[in-house]
């Protein structure tokens, strides 16, 4: 009975060595990459332990249809990726890769910081200067739109690799984060610039006026 009991404790006490010494690498189609201990692939999911922010192991799984590929703490990987036109995979593995790589540097680098002081300025500047009140809430939502049209401009540093510089599916994949990225940033931008101006104006100019 001790015997039996001692087996799971050692099984449990392996995964935490293996998650804290080497763990495996889920590279997701959205280009985030999940950390912990694999213990299972399939058609149908990828399975693997995750040690939580209060240091638990928690089980999770990903559909692999939603997985690129699995590399495992020796640096061996499995894509589960296929290129396919009739299931609308119309890139290669390689293309694809790239693709990842940019949408995986978009989400951890870009910084629309001029787009966002321009939505903030904006929505300040309507409010405070037409003393607008109620339609100042449809400034956040059209500068958000307009800010889905213009060209990215890939902020400096945030390219992991310089040799992907320039690779166009590289910059489609980045492009294709940092534009949404930009979108709900400006728009939280906006909304604060309108309440910064509803402030002003309501707090400051307003009341000097009634006393004029």
């Amino acid at each position: 009975m001790a015997f039996l009991l001692r087996v799971p404790l050692f099984l449990l006490a392996v995964c935490v060595v293996d998650l804290a010494t080497g763990q495996d690498r889920i590279l997701m189609m959205n280009g985030e990459i999940h950390e912990g201990k694999v213990l299972g692939q399939s058609t149908l999911e990828v399975r693997y332990l995750q040690k939580t922010r209060s240091g638990r192991l928690k089980e999770r799984a990903e559909p692999t249809e939603e997985v690129f590929s699995v590399i495992d703490s020796l640096g061996k990987e499995r894509v589960w990726y296929f290129h396919d036109t009739v299931f609308g995979n119309d890139l290669t593995v390689d293309q694809m890769r790239w693709f990842l790589n940019g949408e995986r540097d978009a989400r951890n680098g870009y910084k629309p910081t001029w787009p966002m002081i321009g939505a903030f300025a904006t929505g300040a500047g309507l409010v405070i200067g037409l003393n607008w009140e109620m339609n100042g809430l449809f400034i956040p939502p059209i500068v958000a739109g307009a800010m889905a049209l213009p060209r990215v401009h890939v902020t400096p540093g945030s390219i992991s690799d310089p040799v992907m510089e320039g690779d166009m599916y590289y910059a489609t994949g980045y492009a294709r984060v940092a534009r949404s990225k930009r979108v709900i940033r400006t728009l939280v931008s906006a909304f604060a610039g309108v309440a910064v101006g509803l402030a002003v104006r309501q707090l400051i100019i307003n009341p000097n006026l009634d006393t004029e």
